[in-house]
């Protein structure tokens, strides 16, 4: 049976959507939520050290994976969270994972794409579902 134009071309639209979405659960102690984003997007996750008191922006790419992680804060947090061994940026940059996960007592925002998701303690866990 010879395939028809339309089954084709729906064929072509699904594996096309299939490769440049990227869709994500995103998991909180209030539920899961299914959020839609796409290849090349980006995203950040900001929260207050509990220890240092000073803020921490961490920003990255949504490619295959959440990837080129870099992050900004004071030298008192990046020395606490590297023990002034390293510097920070570059071992982040050299990251790749299909799964965050962020704990905060004082809150965090996090975006992720078009999606801005606002936390007041608690966990937060975001999981590619593909990783194509």
């Amino acid at each position: 049976m010879k395939p028809t134009p339309l089954l084709v071309a729906g064929g072509l639209l699904l594996a096309g959507l299939m490769l440049f979405t990227k869709p994500v659960c995103l998991r909180t102690e209030a539920g899961d939520r299914l959020l839609v984003l796409w290849r090349g997007q980006t995203g950040r996750i900001r929260f207050i050290n509990s220890v240092t008191g000073q803020p921490v922006a961490i920003g990255f790419e949504i490619a295959r994976l959440f990837q080129n992680f870099s992050a900004v804060t004071d030298p008192t947090t990046e020395a606490y969270y590297t023990h002034g061994v390293y510097a920070m940026d570059s071992a982040l940059a050299a990251e790749s994972t299909r799964r965050l996960h962020f704990c905060s007592s004082t809150g965090m925002e996090l975006t992720l794409g078009l999606y801005d998701i606002h936390l007041q303690g608690g966990c937060l866990e975001a999981t590619l579902i593909w990783t194509h």
